[in-house]
């Protein structure tokens, strides 16, 4: 008996990123708001019975074999639901790698939602979200999707009102970006005071679905950092705004960064302006649902 599904993995940005100080464990207390858009990799899993195991096939680049997190996944979930079976997954990349924008994270989500999808739900929802949380911080929130607060090390997720249509590009400088070198350069250099009432301003900005308000209470502690590391990053933010953004930001660790815009007609310029400093730039939307049949 042989089963298989394909399902959309989404990139995601935060729209609000507070990060703590170092913890003695070596994580860092986040508050985000984290937003999925309809950017995504496609995966397919499959399940046969006979000889057990595990084969991944990338096509585009991220890495293959054990040290994706796909792999890491589909080990966990077999060991967690106690299946023995051979799983095949084929993982096609969209999403730039160590981006920001949490591609590696939403492809292991989505093997654990097609896993469990084609065993039946051998795992309830509050068992897969630990597992996922187990993989990673951002993995949780790609079960969920939309608009989705996450705190302690982003592991417990909150779905939100979501977020009002805007506008969105997508801006790469083309360089990769360790997340634990951002997080180094953070603890060097800091970053920087939260607006006027934090997080919650931003919820119930989302609330009240103001779009410009939205725009205008973009927050990511660890944007600093990573324009230290990658100055082409701080560039980008600059002309985007100067291209009459209503707001613009670093995703996560980057480097990739989102300008937001209330009007298509200034989304075409946004692009324009940053395919000067960068040569991946794409034209998405927000989305109200995290991983997804295909």
């Amino acid at each position: 008996m042989r089963d298989m599904v394909a399902l959309e993995a989404p990139a995601k940005v935060n729209l609000y990123l507070e990060v703590g100080r170092r913890r003695r464990d070596g994580y860092h207390d986040l508050r985000t708001v984290m937003q999925s858009v309809d950017l995504h990799d496609l995966v397919e899993v499959e399940v046969a019975g006979g000889r057990e195991g595990i084969t991944l096939e990338v096509v585009g680049k991220a890495p293959a074999g054990e040290e994706n997190l796909c792999h890491r996944a589909a080990v966990r979930y077999l060991e967690a639901s106690g299946i023995r079976a051979s799983v095949r997954i084929k993982l096609h990349k969209r999403i730039p790698e160590a981006a920001g924008l949490g591609g590696g994270s939403s492809d292991a989500a989505a093997v654990l939602r097609g896993l469990n999808f084609l065993t039946g739900e051998a795992l309830d929802r509050e068992r897969l979200l630990a597992l996922a949380a187990s993989l990673g911080m951002d993995v949780p929130f790609f079960l969920v999707g939309g608009t989705v607060l996450g705190e302690g090390r982003g592991e417990r997720v909150t779905p939100l009102a979501q977020a009002p249509p805007m506008a969105l590009v997508l801006a790469n400088p083309g360089v990769p970006l360790a997340t634990a070198d951002v997080y180094r350069r953070f603890d060097e250099v800091g970053g920087g005071e939260p607006p006027r009432g934090g997080a919650e301003a931003m919820v119930e900005a989302l609330r009240g679905g103001d779009a410009r308000l939205v725009a205008s209470l973009l927050f990511n502690s660890l944007q600093p950092a990573a324009c230290a590391l990658e100055p082409r990053v701080g560039a980008i933010l600059e002309r985007s705004i100067w291209a009459g953004a209503w707001g613009a930001l670093v995703s996560g660790s980057g480097p990739t960064v989102f300008a937001l815009s209330g009007e298509e007609g200034r989304a075409e310029a946004l692009a324009e302006e940053m395919e000067r400093y960068a040569p991946v730039v794409v034209r998405a939307r927000f989305r109200s649902a995290g991983v997804s049949l295909a």
